[in-house]
């Protein structure tokens, strides 16, 4: 009886060693684990430039903890800036204060690798550099007019939303300034694109029959993300020019003119030059104030002023003085080349 129940104890002993043992290998584990974390090795990172800054130079300051709390005594510590691509002094970086120079314009990052006997543990940061200082530019669909309002459009290089931004909330306080006879329209200030376009009527004085307008950006109105101050460029000043006087201009050729009477009853007159001889003949065109128009854009509204004009007859008015594209030509000169006929009326 008594072998039996001894038996029966030993079986029992062997079925409750392993689990003992078990246990306390969890426990062990878990030990383990818990005074690894302890002693893991972080970076506190005491001093990093701004994540969007403006200056090509910064220095970090750090130290390196273990357990979160006290300092490691015996790590031997490693920084690269732009993963070892930028310049910076290896030994600075035991001392934990590192400065960078020479940053160029982009996207920059610095990383610090302690390797102590706890282990590695590494932290990195990253930053943007833009030395670039924000601009605008302004522009019109015409600098020439004799409209009393103007649409004018300020594009923006980039955000500038620091400080105020761009304001326009009054004629004596906004941005965009004018200088002459006219003045800005508040209330009709729109944003075609957040923080990048807008667009304002310039009112052009309506006593004035012609002058000029000068707009110009403010200064030093606002900032971008990196703190660069607003500047203006070749762009950001801008000439309005407006005339409403009538259009004169003065027709001239080499021909003799007479005045004929029109018809009977009224007596009206015009003042007519005929010749019989083509060859050479020229047309002139003198305006009083400089126009905008090409010479092929006075050539189109010239033909339709041939008062006779034979459907047979072959010839054209060809431009002498060309205009081309640039503005502010008063003076227009044509040949008459290549008539089948012997004479034509030019009606003024």
């Amino acid at each position: 009886m008594s072998q039996t129940s001894i038996m029966v104890y030993s079986e029992m002993g062997l079925l409750k060693l392993p689990l003992v043992v078990l246990l306390c290998s969890v426990f062990s584990l878990l030990s383990f684990i818990a005074l690894c974390d302890a002693s893991e090795l972080t970076v506190k990172f005491l001093e990093t430039p701004q994540a969007f800054s403006n200056r090509s130079s910064t220095t970090f300051v750090f130290e390196v903890l273990v357990g979160g709390s006290g300092a490691c005594t015996n790590c031997n510590i490693t920084c690269k800036l732009d993963d070892g691509s930028g310049s910076i002094i290896a030994s600075e970086c035991e001392n934990g204060t590192v400065l960078c120079e020479g940053l160029q314009d982009g996207n920059h990052k610095f990383e610090v690798c302690p390797n102590g006997s706890q282990g590695v543990g590494c932290s990195s940061y990253n930053w943007t550099v833009d030395t670039v200082p924000p601009t605008a530019d302004i522009t019109a669909s015409t600098n020439f007019t004799n409209a009393l309002n103007v649409p004018i459009n300020i594009s923006f290089s980039e955000p500038c939303t620091g400080g105020p931004g761009f304001v326009c909330s009054s004629v004596n306080a906004c941005n965009l300034l004018v200088h002459g006879a006219g003045k800005v329209i508040p209330n009709s200030l729109k944003i075609l694109q957040p923080n990048l376009q807008y667009s304002v009527l310039v009112g052009l004085s309506s006593t004035a029959q012609y002058g000029r307008v000068n707009l110009v950006m403010g200064k030093n109105f606002c900032t971008d993300s990196a703190g660069n101050k607003f500047e203006r460029n070749k762009n950001s000043y801008f000439t309005l020019r407006f005339d409403r006087r009538p259009m004169v201009v003065n027709l001239t050729t080499h021909v003799s003119e007479r005045q004929v009477v029109l018809g009977d009853v009224n007596g009206e007159t015009r003042l007519v030059r005929a010749t019989n001889n083509c060859v050479k003949l020229r047309i002139c065109l003198t305006f009083l104030v400089p126009v905008l128009n090409s010479s092929a854009e006075i050539l189109k509204s010239l033909e339709p002023k041939i008062l006779y004009s034979l459907p047979k007859r072959q010839g054209k008015l060809l431009p002498l003085n060309v205009s081309k594209d640039d503005p502010g030509h008063r003076r227009f000169e044509f040949m008459v080349r290549w008539f089948s006929l012997t004479y034509f009326i030019f009606q003024q």
